[in-house]
């Protein structure tokens, strides 16, 4: 059961006892969107939903040793020398570190395991790290022999290990915007009733110049990658991850980030963390965490509706704040100001985000410290209509952040978390774009990726890109998300698929067999020095575009950035 299966049997009931007019009309007379979502709620009490939702989903799983013990169980499996799957032991190991009791000896014998993955990647300094988690959190005295060895041999081995990488320092290409000190100064917004908000250059910019280096408002972990990545700083850290005290969903990198967490978002997340993950999707995730950001900038949510029912608050762009002086309290005010297109929306369509909305609050005001910090009604109508807010830009808005593309894995393998980005938000789709972002942990730089004349507009890619997708499925998608009919150089003259596009004997070919092989296995050195090729091909071959060997230049660069900044996955690089 998920939220959507909630809203879909609600209308189906409706529809079958004939009372989908009255209830619609109704609906459709509320002016406020609290209202709206009050009413809903109403409904999905008065209909037995939210009862059956909480006699279905779990709230939050307990900690339980029996539980942990099974998942360590199953990590030896995968760790055996029969299997030597060490990727999935690694995984299962970090189930049974959250599942662990308080005190408990599982805790410790999850860390130890742990160590023993890295001994076997060579990886010694992670294994020492592990070891040491494991002896604070009290390693059973009768199995310290085994932890003692792995140490000693550990020790006279690390010096062997290399060092990590360290990401490209990568620099703006141009001086930085004097307002907006993370973008070029060559860019500037634009408004028109057919296009919305737009991002123009100002300066003619060639493939590989980099634009913008945007840092998020917030960000939001996917649920895949809860056993893998720091749910507070997103980074892979999940060869010395540590468990939050209460749940088992949520892991954390260090004791800073924990607490950093557990003092924000997470107290109101974690009593309903399961749920959260089991119900909802990253849209909703995303939308619910920068609502939760949003109140921690303010010490009482009184002050924080007074900001937010200011006239000047509505609708500002990055382009309307001086970020040299900046606050925090005063980064929100972009996010804050993106447009919701509720007057766009149908009936519905309100009603579906309406049921979104309606559960999420319902629970995490019922089951958690949200409510006591709201006070009484007038804080909670305005949290709701925040979140109603939030889950309707976040669709069109929020942005991905993704690694490096895999052979062999699946495209959810690709994001690990969401972000909140007040510039990149700004720039319009095309399924043929001219930029491309690339992530350091959650910090987002915006690559050229095709020749950009002064005065013509930057084009992103909203994931419908003509090299993956057909013209019919791609308008589909981009009307059905993001509520537009794209009418992009792709569409308007029907691009081909990449695997259709043609080789134009004008062209040359600047990749080979070498550049994939060296690429697909993630070497930096090649990347570093080969990457400025692929630009400047880019660059000179513009006018042929679209062909294959463009193409192929362009997937060479993407990994080559993608290897540089190190957004390359743990298990694709051992």
């Amino acid at each position: 059961m998920d939220v959507y299966d909630v809203s879909d049997d609600l209308i189906k009931k409706l529809n079958d006892w004939k009372l989908i007019g009255i209830i619609s009309g109704k609906f459709n007379e509320l002016k406020e969107n609290y209202s709206k979502v009050n009413f809903v709620e109403h409904a999905l009490i008065d209909f037995k939903y939210i009862e059956k939702i909480f006699l279905n989903v779990t709230l939050r799983e307990s900690k339980c040793n029996k539980r942990s013990v099974e998942f360590r169980m199953l990590g030896n499996e995968q760790f055996s020398l029969k299997n030597r799957k060490y990727f999935q032991a690694l995984e299962l190991y970090n189930k049974s570190i959250c599942y662990a009791e308080p005190n408990s000896e599982n805790l410790s014998i999850g860390y130890a395991n742990r160590s023993a993955v890295f001994f076997e990647w060579k990886r010694y300094r992670e294994c020492l790290a592990n070891i040491e988690l494991a002896r604070k959190a009290n390693y059973p005295e009768r199995l310290r022999h085994k932890l003692d060895k792995r140490e000693r041999d550990c020790q006279q081995l690390v010096q062997q290990q290399p060092p990590d990488i360290v990401p490209y320092d990568f620099k703006m290409s141009f001086d930085a915007h004097p307002q907006v000190p993370f973008i070029a100064n060559c860019l500037e917004m634009r408004e028109t009733p057919d296009e919305g908000r737009f991002i123009v250059t100002t300066q003619d910019l060639v493939v590989g110049d980099i634009v913008a280096t945007e840092e998020p408002f917030c960000s939001s972990l996917l649920a895949p990658m809860r056993y893998i990545r720091c749910t507070n700083c997103k980074e892979e850290r999940y060869l010395t991850l540590i468990p939050c005290d209460n749940c088992c969903s949520v892991m954390f990198c260090s004791e800073e980030c924990k607490k950093r967490a557990n003092s924000t978002f997470h107290k109101y997340e974690c009593p309903i963390i399961d749920l959260l993950h089991r119900m909802f999707n990253k849209i909703h995730g995303i939308a619910l965490r920068t609502t939760l950001s949003a109140l921690d900038l303010y010490g009482s949510i009184e002050e924080l509706m007074a900001f937010c029912e200011q006239p000047q608050n509505q609708h500002k762009s990055v382009f309307d704040l001086d970020y040299t002086q900046l606050t925090p309290q005063e980064h929100y005010r972009a996010i804050h100001g993106l447009v919701t297109n509720q007057h766009l929306r149908s009936v519905s369509d309100l009603f579906q985000r309406s049921v979104v909305c309606a559960v999420l609050k319902h629970f995490i005001m019922e089951y958690t410290p949200l409510k006591d910090y709201l006070g009484g009604e007038e804080g909670r109508n305005f949290f709701t209509d925040l979140l109603f807010r939030h889950l309707q830009t976040s669709p069109s808005n929020m942005h991905g952040i993704d690694l490096v593309e895999q052979a062999n894995e699946t495209k959810d393998d690709q994001s690990h978390s969401s972000g909140a980005y007040a510039f990149l938000s700004l720039l319009n789709h095309s399924c043929a774009p001219n930029t491309l972002r690339i992530y350091e942990g959650v910090k987002a730089y915006l690559f050229v990726l095709r020749p950009i004349k002064a005065g013509d507009v930057l084009y992103d890619n909203y994931g419908a890109h003509f090299a993956v997708f057909g013209k019919k499925q791609r308008q589909e998608t981009l009307s059905m998300q993001y509520r537009f009919n794209c009418k992009c150089e792709a569409c308007e003259m029907d691009y081909l698929k990449y695997r259709n596009l043609p080789f134009k004997a004008s062209v040359p070919l600047v990749s080979n067999d070498t550049d994939l092989k060296l690429l697909g296995a993630y070497n930096y050195d090649f990347a570093l020095t080969n990457y400025q090729k692929y630009c400047d091909f880019l660059t000179q071959n513009a006018d042929a575009f679209p062909c294959a060997q463009i193409s192929s230049a362009e997937e060479c660069l993407k990994m080559a950035l993608h290897i540089m900044v190190d957004a390359v996955p743990l298990k694709a690089k051992m």
